[in-house]
């Protein structure tokens, strides 16, 4: 019977879930399954939301998380639906996960899918220079990631222009020398692929020219150590690139994906760096 009653909640909870989805969607206009790359062995999509209104539209690229090794765009829906109530255009994307595909095939797809995103503004009615990156967990890492290595880059100007990353990994360097842990996605230990977990790294990538960036992580978070990010933080802070790290108090990682304060607070700071002054 506890596995009948369990069964039975879970559907009465997806039931409700996907209900006030449906709700929260409004005046939305919802373009699933976009492809934005096409793989040897796996199609690429995007789910796109576009906010009412002709735009053009600040947009957020988002990406989910689970451990570069599985996880959906679909649980990135809840957060795409807020930020297109507030006015902004989101594509929520997958990537190829490992082991079947190690670093850098998650980057690459993140890339990708942000330079779809730009050559198709027009038709999202998107303002390709108010575009920022939003994840959590692998996909604050990804977002991080994306955001600094394209800074790197002195010939170019950034595609991002903000970044809000939760409960995000930032730094590998610290990695015990021997540890497999992180195997399955670098491809070995930092003692034999030790540049792959340099590069693999968002912290060694930032420069002055990084975008803000706005960072929200659980206290109590017992899978990334809050000080990964901590350091991350500090390294912009001394740049003096606009960053903000929120705090979700007593949260663990799981339960800071869906704390509605962090979540109203990157909005405050995306709408602080891409929203246009009213005349």
């Amino acid at each position: 019977m506890t596995g009948l009653k369990t069964f039975i909640l879970a559907i009465l909870f997806l039931a409700t879930w996907r209900s006030t989805l449906q709700a929260e969607m409004g005046a939305i206009r919802y373009l699933p399954n976009q492809v934005f790359a096409e793989r040897e062995d796996k199609i690429l999509k995007a789910d796109v939301y576009l906010p009412p209104g002709e735009g053009p539209f600040p947009a957020v690229l988002m990406i989910h998380g689970g451990a570069w090794a599985g996880g959906s765009r679909s649980h990135m829906a809840t957060h795409a639906i807020f930020l297109a109530n507030h006015g902004y255009a989101v594509a929520t994307i997958t990537y190829r996960f490992a082991p079947t595909h190690i670093y850098p095939a998650q980057l690459e797809d993140c890339q990708a899918a942000l330079d779809w995103l730009v050559t198709n503004a027009e038709e999202f009615h998107i303002d390709t220079n108010r575009i920022a990156g939003w994840g959590y967990s692998a996909g604050g890492h990804l977002a991080c990631l994306v955001a600094t290595m394209d800074a790197e880059d002195e010939g170019e100007t950034p595609l991002l222009k903000a970044v809000v990353a939760g409960g995000a990994p930032c730094d590998f360097t610290n990695e015990p020398l021997h540890s497999q842990r992180l195997k399955f996605f670098l491809g070995g230990s930092r003692a034999n692929v030790p540049e792959t977990y340099t590069e693999a790294s968002p912290l060694t990538h930032v420069t002055a020219k990084c975008p803000p960036i706005f960072f929200f992580h659980g206290t109590e978070d017992d899978v990334v150590p809050i000080d990964n990010a901590e350091r991350m933080h500090a390294k912009l802070t001394n740049l003096g690139i606009p960053t903000t790290f929120f705090k979700s108090e007593g949260r663990g990682h799981l339960s800071t994906f869906i704390d509605p304060n962090a979540k109203r607070e990157a909005l405050k700071f995306l709408d602080g760096h891409l929203k246009l002054e009213e005349s």
